[in-house]
This record gives structure tokens, C-alpha cells and sequence, in this order.
């Protein structure tokens, strides 16, 4: 089941990080650390949207995900040996033996270390990599197949793979199939089995869904938010980095420089020390940011542009939403 969407997108190598980073507004809490503004979401975090969202995609729980996921690779396993293959199931705990490279993350100290997360570090790299990728144990098996039953194991187990001519479109900007759990192979239906229909998927609501989404990406467009990028721009300003309009343009400016180094027709990896020097960047114009928000109160100000957001597609989409809601409700 698809997550859903967050205002503030919580991906450390995304380019949207710098809006839930510099987002935080400042605890009244003492700090843990000599020198470090500790920051919790002290701002509210509910909107109108959120008793939706939750209805739709339930309260994340870390340790509910892994126990569907266990579920998920149990019934995969169950199927792929029905159809006649091995298939070890892949662990989902997460690996503890290495520190989280989110510890910490929306304080002041994360970002002094991190800044946007835009060049990681190898060390930062491996610790990420542990917490995105899980070993799958079935590799050494499948290599061990000849290249048809490969093909045949894959498609087994996710989908056929699309032809010549679909993933020519698909290269050429092309939309990809649309999710059928019916032809996604033994995982479509694991999935499936665990998480059953969801009605937000539907083609009835479809169009509602992508609206609540659009909402959210289109709000930095808002007429609503060019005072308060007026005034966090001018703090910036004031510390030195003039003509940053938006949040979005301190991030552009970090990231484009490792643009400009590709864009110059360099081939070769960029050396350790030009990397250091992104990074040494990269912390700077981010701490930067981090204070702007705190001292003008991004956060909350934000947050209010987005209720006031909410509130009126509510009041415009009031029939769809209680009807997608009872649905859901039937589901249960």
C-alpha cells in the first residue's frame, strides 16, 4: 500500500529535505547539548488533511511495517515454491549494527554535520545503504540459474518483464503500466493478501487522491507563502547569501555544483578535496537556512498556509471525501 505523502518529506538526499529540515520550529526545551539548538516539532503537526490520511493509510508503525513485510515474504516464499523455484525469505529487521544516519535528525547538530544530506560521506553512504537495502539471500541462487530461468524466476516472482516496444515508450517519457497485484507475479499477490484492496487505488477516487497530492506539492506556489519567503529570504540575505528567494533555491545552489562539474563534460569522479569543498558549502548555506526558519517562524506560518489549503478543498470536496471514507470503513 502506498504511503502517503508528507508536506515534509523526510528523505535525506532529496532535494525537498531542505523544507522538513529547516522546517523544525525551536523546542522551549533546554538544549541536550552545549551549543546545539535541540528542535522538536513543538509546531503542531495535524492539518484538516490528517484524520483523511489516516483513515487511508493508517499510523506508521515501524514495527507493524516489518511485521507485513515478514508476512509479505513468508506468502512470496509459499508461492515461488509453488511454482517451482527456491525462494528464502528476506530478513526485514532492520541492521542495528550500524548507527542510523537519521539519529538526530531535525536538530540543529544533524545539520551541522549533514547539511542537506546532498554529499554523503562513504561512511554516511554505507550506513544509509544498511538502512534502505536489505541482503537479499536469494542472489546466489538465482545466479546459479540458467539465464531462461532467471527470466522465468523473475517474472515468477514480480511481473513479465515489458517488451521491446512498451519500455521503448517508457525511455521516451512514456507512462509506465499502471499496478495490476493480479500480474504482479507472486509479490503482487502476497501483497495483496496482506494489505487487501485499497479503495484509495480505485478508479472512483483515483482523481480525489491526486488532487489531496497536488495540493501539497503546489503549496510553495501559494500567493499565501510570498511573505514568508519574503522574510526568511531577507535573513539570509542579511547573513550573506543574497538572491535566495525560496527555501527550494538555497538547496538548488548546493546541488548545483556538482551540476556544473558534470555539465563542464568532466568524466571523471570528482576528487575527494572538490567533494569536501561541496560539503563545506553545503553545511554552511544549510545551517544558515536552519536558523532563518527558527528566528522567523517558518514552521508555523507554513503550517497555517496549509490548513487554510485543507480546509477549503474540504469544504469543496466534502461528498467524495466522506464516500472515499466510508469505503475504507466497509473494508475494515
Amino acid at each position: 500500500m502506498p504511503q502517503r505523502p508528507l508536506t515534509t518529506t523526510i528523505v535525506a538526499l532529496a532535494v525537498t529535505a531542505t523544507l522538513a529540515l529547516s522546517g523544525c520550529a525551536a523546542s522551549d526545551s533546554e538544549p541536550d547539548t552545549a551549543g546545539d539548538r535541540a528542535t522538536t516539532q513543538a509546531v503542531a503537526t495535524e492539518t484538516p488533511f490528517s484524520p483523511y490520511w489516516e483513515a487511508m493509510y493508517g499510523v506508521y508503525d515501524a514495527r507493524d511495517e516489518i511485521v507485513k513485510r515478514e508476512k509479505i515474504e513468508k506468502l512470496v516464499a509459499a508461492c515461488m515454491t509453488a511454482e517451482g523455484f527456491d525462494y528464502t525469505p528476506v530478513d526485514q529487521s532492520p541492521d542495528t549494527s550500524v548507527p542510523g544516519y537519521e539519529q538526530g535528525w531535525g536538530s540543529e547538530a544533524w545539520v551541522a554535520e549533514h547539511g542537506y544530506g546532498a554529499f554523503p560521506t562513504a561512511e554516511e553512504t554505507r550506513q544509509i545503504d544498511a538502512q534502505i537495502v536489505a541482503e537479499d539471500p536469494n542472489l546466489e541462487y538465482v545466479a546459479g540459474l540458467s539465464q531462461s530461468e532467471q527470466e522465468a524466476y523473475y517474472e515468477a516472482l514480480d511481473s513479465p518483464i515489458p517488451d521491446r516496444d512498451a519500455l521503448a515508450a517508457m525511455n521516451e517519457g512514456g507512462d509506465a503500466p499502471a499496478y495490476d497485484w493480479t500480474t504482479a507475479g507472486c509479490r503482487g499477490e502476497a501483497q495483496h493478501a496482506v494489505t487487501g484492496v485499497d479503495p484509495t487505488q480505485s478508479e472512483r477516487f483515483e482523481p480525489l487522491v491526486a488532487a489531496m497530492n497536488a495540493l501539497e506539492q503546489d503549496q510553495l506556489s501559494d500567493p499565501a507563502m510570498l511573505p514568508i519567503d519574503a522574510e526568511w529570504s531577507e535573513c539570509m540575505a542579511d547573513a550573506g547569501y543574497d538572491g535566495l528567494a525560496t527555501q527550494q533555491a538555497a538547496a538548488d545552489s548546493v546541488f548545483a555544483q556538482s551540476s556544473a562539474y558534470w555539465d563542464s563534460g568532466e568524466t571523471d569522479e570528482p576528487s575527494k578535496d572538490l567533494r569536501a569543498e561541496w560539503r563545506e558549502f553545503e553545511i554552511d548555506v544549510a545551517l544558515v537556512d536552519f536558523r532563518c526558519a527558527e528566528t522567523v517562524g517558518y514552521a508555523a506560518k507554513v503550517l497555517a498556509v496549509q490548513a487554510a489549503r485543507e480546509t477549503q478543498f474540504i469544504a469543496d470536496n466534502r461528498v467524495e471525501l466522506d464516500a472515499m471514507l466510508a469505503e475504507i470503513e466497509q473494508g475494515e
